[in-house]
């Protein structure tokens, strides 16, 4: 039987935490790059591309976590996962086990977790998909208030 659970990420403290673990994303104000922390240790995340499509997790010079559209690497067994992102959101499946990161309202800073089936080192997973996502949305508001202002808007 396959497991669903929804998490929710929330901003506590100038961090970003996952509802129910001390698991936590610290990032900077562009959110070019972030520090995740879980019960297992932690992690460096970065963005691997201008255009913020892929995000890597490591371990000093080791990534553990990688996600883009073009090659995905996550921890665990199993077969290779796929990550795939649309205009607000993205998933990352492997087999029959995917993630869905997407926000929980459309005027909330809120991000929505689902998961479905089994994970390695879930909030780790999570909170790169997470930090994906929010990178992304972070360009797109830089991206509008640099084309208002061009524009004297």
């Amino acid at each position: 039987m396959i497991t669903t659970q929804s998490l929710s990420l929330r901003k506590r403290r100038g961090a970003w935490v996952l509802d129910g673990s001390h698991s936590a994303l610290r990032t900077g104000v562009s959110m070019r790059r972030g520090e995740i922390s879980t019960d297992w240790g932690r992690w460096q995340v970065d963005i691997t591309d201008f255009h913020r499509t892929g995000v890597v997790a490591r371990a000093g010079e080791r990534p553990v976590v990688r996600l883009h559209p073009n090659g995905t690497q996550v921890p665990g067994p199993g077969e290779p996962a796929q990550w795939r992102l649309s205009r607000h959101s993205g998933e990352l499946i492997r087999g029959q086990s995917r993630i869905v990161v997407h926000p929980a309202g459309y005027f909330t800073s809120r991000l929505q977790v689902e998961v479905t089936g089994p994970w390695a080192n879930l909030d780790l997973v999570a909170l790169t998909a997470c930090f994906a996502i929010l990178t992304r949305r972070r360009k797109r508001t830089f991206t509008i208030m640099a084309i208002a202002g061009a524009t004297g808007g």
